[in-house]
């Protein structure tokens, strides 16, 4: 026999040992076990509606549409699912998450190029303005703080520096997103 064979054999017997012992009888981590196993099918059945009758209601149009198809069409069972399957999906309405996506997709493909090279250099150039904004105020600061050229006080400044020039970064991203929009 195969491994796959002897695992589900393997794993089939010790459910049966498992099922005809007593409460009494299992060990503290088997009893968890059963009591988490509880837990989780009672909680699958209070959060996972019961839709099997939607779900066997659509089985039925699917495979009634298929044999029609492998009929009709002289398909072949698996292109028949395939062509059924289209048309079902291009058949339910869209969620709000795939109407967003869409509309994301949309516009990520209506973006002018030199748009998004107007972004890029926006953001490049305030990061190197706060940079050195961060590193000139750090910079005199070190020197203030302990005559020193390079030290804590020019790192901090550095870092706020750059946060200044993402945040400038940002606000140019937007400019020119709402000048496209007004076009």
């Amino acid at each position: 026999m195969n491994t796959s064979t002897n695992d589900k054999i393997q794993k089939f017997a010790d459910e049966m040992v498992k099922a005809s012992l007593s409460r009494d009888e299992l060990s503290y981590p088997e009893r968890m076990s059963l009591k988490l196993q509880e837990l989780q099918e009672k909680t699958r059945q209070n959060l996972k509606p019961d839709r099997k009758e939607e779900t066997e209601e659509i089985t039925g149009y699917i495979k009634d549409y298929i044999v029609q198809l492998m009929k009709e069409e002289n398909l072949s069972e698996e292109d028949a699912l395939n062509k059924a399957m289209a048309a079902f999906r291009a058949d339910r309405p869209l969620s709000d998450e795939e109407i967003k996506n869409q509309e994301r997709q949309a516009y990520y493909q209506s973006i002018d190029p030199q748009t998004e090279e107007s972004i890029g250099l926006g953001y490049a150039s305030n990061l190197f303005i706060g940079i050195v904004i961060g590193a000139i105020i750090g910079i005199f600061g070190q020197i203030l703080y302990n005559n020193e050229l390079i030290g804590i006080v020019f790192f901090l400044m550095l870092g706020l520096g750059l946060l200044l020039g993402i945040a400038l970064g940002l606000n140019k991203h937007g400019r020119v997103i709402n000048q496209n929009r007004i076009k």
